[in-house]
């Protein structure tokens, strides 16, 4: 909401998600993956250097929850519900002004959705609504409402651009600590 107030343009942002195997955390892993790589890929399109220092604060910021979908009046296709039970990624992006993005958000996507859902990769569509400024704090609720009814938890969030600490940290190898201990006798 703070973003918003100095000029950021909010959206809902939808992704839908083929079939992926494996428990719910190892589905979320890897649906995580996939918005990270579509974020990547819009950051990219957005700034000419998205990976300098100087553009961390002006990354388009994506917060994004696992939702289930829920009986609307609309009726909706068995095909969309089928995958993952349902399971997608739902949340706020909050595109920053200036940048190369010359469209909205959900005319880019629109238009170049293909290059986001790559064919024969999870991830199946993404989608962006715009929302009226007054409406962001009501999307927000909305949005976290699988974490008050207990089918995702605050760990299951997604908050994009990662932090710099996130960025530049390696991974280091793991210890050893099943092995015993070598003595060498003189």
């Amino acid at each position: 909401m703070e973003l918003v107030a100095e000029g950021w343009t909010p959206y809902l942002l939808v992704l839908k998600f083929q079939h992926l195997g494996g428990r719910r955390d190892t589905v979320l892993a890897q649906m995580k993956r996939e918005a990270e790589r579509a974020h990547g890929w819009l950051c990219e399109r957005v700034w000419r250097n998205a990976k300098a220092p100087s553009r961390r604060p002006w990354m388009p910021c994506w917060i994004l929850v696992p939702d289930f979908p829920v009986a609307k009046r609309a009726k909706v296709r068995l095909r969309e519900l089928v995958p993952n039970d349902g399971l997608h990624l739902q949340g706020v992006a909050v595109m920053p002004p200036g940048g190369r993005l010359r469209e909205p958000l959900d005319e880019h996507l629109g238009e170049r959705g293909a290059r986001y859902c790559p064919r024969g990769g999870p991830l199946t569509s993404i989608t962006a609504t715009p929302i009226v400024a007054g409406d962001v704090a009501y999307v927000n609720t909305y949005n976290f409402k699988a974490v008050p009814r207990g089918r995702a938890s605050f760990d299951d969030v997604l908050v994009l651009p990662l932090s710099s600490a996130e960025l530049d940290s390696k991974p280091r190898r793991a210890a050893d600590p099943w092995r015993h201990p070598v003595f060498v006798r003189d």
